[in-house]
């Protein structure tokens, strides 16, 4: 497609500003670029109140706005984290957000500044990080983002070099696999260059059905022994065995070991089947393997001036068990090894050639890069990424029984002999690929359009352009599928904030700081046409320590290029629950894309408030309301309820008897979804009797304490009280030692709404009660999230997880048909470390674990795992706690050293 003069015109227009511009003027800037800390100024007011006001410290973001959080080395310290990922996962509580319908990847930031992707930095060691700041979702809008994400800024010390390996082992308590992992990360910070270099190599072996005791799908014919069923009158078998056996006889267990069973042999087996459980080549889990190098070089090129690179590679494989080949003969009355006198069906499993097997394979290739340049009041960003995603997929298919089916049925080959099926081959295997690639260049402007009396206000314009390619191709019975799908994407936005009123100036020192702000953005896809996008908010700070916000946004949105155009891929043998008859049987499940799908609409209005008293050190309150309007979403497909059946009749297959045969899970568009929810909650943290004060960059007082640079800003603007001294004493530093800390951030969110219509015409699912669209049951009402620990003389302690409560799932109501009740869930997950730096003992012991690190996990301590029962008590076989949770609780032990 070729780009519009005008979208060309405006990617190019944010760069003219910048290049305009006098590099002189960049002697003022507030812009956070690397240069000195800005130094405290303590004035006298009218009243004779003493008010201390500070600067941000370098590498904070630029902004009105008080963060929700803020962690500084201490704090960082007591999580335990060996990259910025952990410490990303570590304070989810604080980060995740809730606006549209479900929060995701939270905005990265580094020193105050964009950056290509999180690859950039998330092999950081937390040691090399100063500050930790995480602001609400209105601060998006100045990096040229939507407001639906909340923003982590990481602030780096100035000076750190490290060198650091780990290695990890994981078992579950219940066994039947294992997982290693190995890493190590170079790093060098100096004034003007970053580097980071990350090596992982992860391997996990496979868990069967086996291992965790699964009982096999009810029901079924196909056995190892294989079994006889009837398709004489009333479905018997042989009007002879019946009168031997007493009773109407309709299946029949093959007797075992035996090449010629008689009449009488099978009257011992008369309506007992052989055991059709296939677990041990069945896998829960696959087995895997992961190799993964990460590379970043950053430099500053000038006062103002940064220019940095990332390269990742990736490659991924894994071998799933999709069980044994299968099938179903008609033994003729004629044949010479038949005893019962007229046609039955015969079925069986094979071991022959092999059981069933997926194996998959992903090369990943990923590049970026960021160039940032600070001229005056205004900062230009221009990223740019490239990806490569390609994935090989073969499925091994049934085997080829047309040769032993024609035996059976000419009377040749004795389907009972020890040899039957021994020289089977398999069908040609089901073989997928693709190839994802996709180019993006974005640049940025922001800075500060005009001064008021009021503050400043604050522009970003934002121009970008991405390139989707996917070529896929599916081979399947001889039938070849290629789709390729091409997308290109122009989008310009333009987001503004305006300060209303001064905490300092005219009416603002009455009512208080009031400010608004807004976004609109535009798209032009390639093969979607125009999407538009827009917000707007309002902002009230009665008091520095308390802030009310409010805020409407709108999207729209294509569906992604790979939910159109992602390979066929058919599964067979997958456990499966059927609602409408109340039975767990295996079945094919058909996963792909959808080129049908269409784009969507969303809407949403946030209500937040942040509070920071001053009589509780160190704490924060945070209040939200949220509400989302959605029109044509695209969603995976839905838990098979007979709701979803009905709304999808077409995608689901049923065999005469209306057994469950084979579902298509490929992507649907919902018509609406609804949903509101509030979620509140509080951090809190405190240091464990009295602190020790840390020692400054020459071995003196810390900054803070002298009123030196470096003392950061509270939430509410004034110190929090914490020393960050870029010298100070860090985790590996001789003789040094982070000072005893504690905290908990605990979240709780409650679902006023979450309702769903999948087309006019057909009832609305209320997923609060009774309706479902995943396998989890419906929406849970209430759900706490919950992080917290403490450290103290070098050992740590943590606790993270969730609870989320009951939910249900209904049947028809009709004969056969069961509700389920899905039980509430606590899922807690344990840390437990130990710094040996400041073990004095053992490092005079062992010089050799100077630097290093112990670490104990238990992820799942309290084994809980999510209790389905249907209408009767019983456990649904496709909802056994070995298909929900496989794992269970999982022990993991590791070793990091810091050379």
């Amino acid at each position: 497609m070729t780009i519009s003069r005008l979208s060309a015109i405006l990617l190019a227009s944010t760069a003219v500003p910048a290049i305009a511009m006098d590099d002189a003027q960049s002697t003022g800037s507030s812009v956070a670029m690397p240069g000195g800390d800005a130094k405290e100024a303590v004035e006298v007011g009218s009243s004779r109140e003493i008010v201390v006001t500070a600067e941000r410290i370098k590498g904070s973001v630029d902004t009105d706005v008080p963060p929700v959080e803020e962690l500084n080395e201490a704090d960082i310290a007591s999580l335990g984290a060996s990259s910025l990922t952990e410490l990303v996962a570590a304070v989810a509580p604080q980060a995740n957000s809730g606006r549209g319908r479900g929060g995701g990847m939270p905005i990265i930031l580094l020193n105050g500044q964009r950056v290509s992707g999180f690859r950039e930095l998330r092999d950081l060691p937390p040691e090399a990080i100063r500050q930790v700041q995480i602001f609400p979702e209105e601060v998006a809008l100045k990096f040229g983002f939507r407001p639906d994400q909340r923003v982590i800024n990481f602030i780096l010390k100035d000076n750190f070099a490290s060198f650091a390996a780990e290695i990890e082992h994981a078992q579950p308590q219940d066994g039947g696999f294992g997982t290693n992992e190995f890493e190590t990360t170079l790093t060098r910070i100096g004034p003007k260059t970053r580097f980071n270099l990350d090596v992982e190599l992860e391997r996990s072996t496979a868990l069967t059905e086996s291992e965790r005791d699964l009982i096999s799908s009810a029901g079924s014919l196909l056995a190892r022994g294989g079994n006889i069923s009837g398709l004489g009158v009333n479905g018997a078998i042989s009007p002879a065995l019946s009168a031997l056996a007493g009773s109407n006889v309709t299946k029949a267990g093959i007797p075992l070991g035996i090449s010629n069973p008689s009449l009488a042999q099978f009257a011992s087996t008369a309506n007992r089947l052989n055991d059709g459980n296939i677990g041990d080549v069945r896998t829960l889990l696959p087995r895997t393997e992961r190799l993964e190098m990460n590379g970043t070089w950053s430099r500053s090129l000038g006062p103002q001036t940064i220019l940095s690179f990332n390269a990742n590679y990736a490659l991924r494989g894994s071998e799933s068990l999709l069980g044994l080949p299968g099938t179903s003969f008609v033994l003729p009355r004629s044949s010479p090894f038949s005893p019962f006198g007229q046609d039955v069906t015969l079925s069986r499993y094979f071991d022959a050639p092999r059981p069933l097997e997926r194996e998959s394979e992903t090369h990943v290739f990923q590049t970026g890069s960021t160039f940032n340049h600070a001229l005056g009041r205004w900062r230009w960003t221009l990223t740019g990424n490239y990806a490569r995603t390609a994935n090989d997929t073969r499925t091994t298919r049934n085997a080829d029984f047309t040769a032993l089916r024609a035996g059976v049925l000419a009377g040749t080959t004795n389907p009972f002999a020890a040899d039957f099926g021994a020289n089977l081959l398999f069908l040609a295997p089901d073989l997928a690929s693709s190839l994802n690639q996709n180019m993006d260049m974005r640049s940025t402007l922001a800075g500060t359009a005009l001064k008021l009396p009021t503050g400043d206000v604050q522009i970003t314009f934002a121009s970008g352009f991405t390139r989707q390619m996917l070529d896929s191709e599916t081979w399947r019975s001889s039938v070849t599928t290629d789709i390729s799908l091409r997308r290109n994407i122009m989008n310009h936005s333009v987001n503004a904030e305006l300060p209303l009123t001064g905490r300092d100036f005219g009416l603002g020192s009455a009512i208080g700081e009031w400010a608004i702000n807004g976004n609109i953005g535009y798209s032009d896809l390639s093969d979607f046409g125009k999407l538009m996008e827009y917000g707007a908010g309002l902002r009230w700070a009665p008091m520095r320590n308390l802030t009310f916000q409010a805020s409407i946004t709108g999207d729209e949105n294509a569906p992604g290029i790979g939910q159109l155009g992602n390979p066929t891929l058919v599964t067979p043998n997958v456990a499966t629950y059927d609602f409408t008859r109340g039975e767990s049987l295996f079945i094919n499940v058909i996963t792909g894309g959808n080129p049908a799908l269409i784009g969507e609409k969303r809407r949403d209005v946030i209500l937040n408030a942040n509070w920071n008293p001053d009589f509780i050190k160190d704490f924060a309150l945070q209040f939200s309301y949220f509400k989302n309007n959605s029109r044509n979403t695209t969603a995976a497909f839905p838990l098979l309820t007979p709701e979803i059946e009905a709304a999808f009749a077409s995608r689901v297959v049923r065999d005469a008897q209306g057994r469950l045969v084979s579902i298509d899970q490929r992507p649907v568009n919902f018509d609406r979804e609804t949903s509101q929810r509030i979620r509140w909650g509080f951090n809190i943290s405190g240091n464990i009797g009295a602190p020790a004060p840390p020692r400054g960059p020459a071995g003196g007082p810390p900054a803070a304490a002298t009123g030196a640079p470096g003392a950061p800003r509270a939430a509410g603007g004034g110190f929090a009280g914490r020393s960050f001294g870029g010298g100070g004493p860090r985790f590996g530093a001789p003789g040094g030692g982070q000072p005893s800390r504690w905290n908990i951030a605990l979240y709780h969110s409650y679902r006023i709404e979450d309702e769903i219509l999948i087309r006019p015409g057909v009832p609305v699912l209320d997923l609060l009660n009774g309706s479902a669209t995943s396998s989890n049951g419906g929406a849970s009402r209430h759900e706490v999230e919950l992080s917290g620990g403490l450290f103290h003389k070098g050992f740590g302690f943590r606790l993270q997880g969730t609870y989320k409560s009951n939910t249900t799932a209904d049947g028809t109501g009709l004969a056969g048909s069961n509700d389920l009740r899905f039980s509430d869930i606590a899922a807690i997950n344990a840390f437990l470390f130990v710094n040996l730096d400041q073990q004095a003992r053992v490092i005079k012991a062992v010089p050799m674990l100077k630097g290093s690190r112990i670490s104990f996990r238990v992820e799942n301590i309290l084994n809980d795992i999510v209790d389905v029962r249907d209408q009767n008590g019983n456990v649904p076989l496709g909802y056994q706690p070995g298909y929900i949770d496989p794992r269970g609780r999982v022990f993991e032990v590791s070793f990091r050293k810091r050379f």
